[in-house]
């Protein structure tokens, strides 16, 4: 297939940032092209390459002449049925089966991309330290309609993590949505990896669950069947790691401030001020 022979059909929805997605037809089939910084692109790729040769559900990536770095194409899903919305119980153990799955590709060294989208060897230590000094100060720079107080004591609370030493990482997502999860014949699928984290300790993963995909189970959200929800994803995960269960809240916390104010979270606030009376109080 050459590049000159893709021919664009409709944008589709989702990408994020600065990311465009376009359903596209070529050799007789619909597709999806994706353009975005090539070390996003990157990182896709690659993630996909990943759940390839692991066996896990994957998209197919075509291979294209004339494509830039900044372009992929990929398998088109018909409908693009995410777990988004008000998802069944069954979906959530499935999407929990599947990060299960993808979390047992495991490393004993942290490894980040470069600008390349290339794993290298990296420090653990100064990673956290980076995204932590990004909340605050990203919070600070922008002035924030969060308390003063509230900043203060997150920034006192964040900087224990620093002292957290995992035993592994594992090969992480980084961004686990509802909407970033196909449902494809039966299985799901994993897609949209952020080139921001490569390997992580589980809980960079398993964080963004409880604050943002069934918030009403740990932080008092109106939201009804969270706590169902969450019951049934952890069943399908099978595993939460206990020994890094003490530091869920930070991450919540580390998370949630690198994404205060998002649209598509409005309990966010609430979430980060809850997390850091935690913190303070364990």
């Amino acid at each position: 297939m050459d590049v000159s022979q893709i021919e664009k059909v409709r944008p589709l929805a989702g990408g994020g940032g600065n990311a465009s997605v376009d359903l596209v037809r070529a050799s007789g089939r619909l597709w999806v092209l994706k353009c975005h910084r090539p070390r996003e692109i990157a990182a896709e790729r690659l993630f996909q390459k990943y759940l390839r040769e692991y066996g896990l559900p994957c998209l197919h990536v075509e291979d294209c002449p004339g494509l830039g770095p900044d372009q992929l194409l990929m398998e088109y899903v018909p409908g693009s049925p995410t777990i988004g919305g008000s998802p069944s119980v069954e979906l959530c153990r499935r999407w929990g089966a599947a990060i299960g799955d993808l979390h047992r590709i495991q490393s004993t060294e942290f490894k980040t991309l470069d600008d390349q989208g290339v794993p290298v060897l990296a420090s653990w230590q100064e990673f956290v330290a980076g995204l932590i000094h990004e909340a605050i100060e990203g919070q600070r720079s922008r002035e924030t309609d969060l308390p003063g107080y509230v900043l203060d004591q997150a920034a006192l609370r964040l900087a224990a993590l620093r002292s957290f030493n995992p035993p592994d990482f594992v090969l992480t997502h980084g961004d686990l949505h509802l909407n970033n999860a196909l449902a494809r014949d039966g299985e799901i699928v994993l897609f949209d990896k952020p080139a921001g984290v490569w390997l992580a300790p589980r809980i960079f993963d398993l964080c963004l669950i409880y604050s943002e995909a069934f918030p009403g189970a740990r932080y008092g959200i109106n939201r009804d069947g969270d706590e169902v929800r969450m019951s049934a994803f952890l069943e399908g995960y099978a595993g939460f790691p206990p020994e890094q269960g003490e530091w869920l809240e930070h991450f919540v916390l580390l998370r949630s401030l690198r994404r205060y104010p998002s649209p598509f979270v409005p309990e966010l606030r609430a979430i980060i001020e809850t997390a850091v009376d935690r913190i303070s109080n364990s």
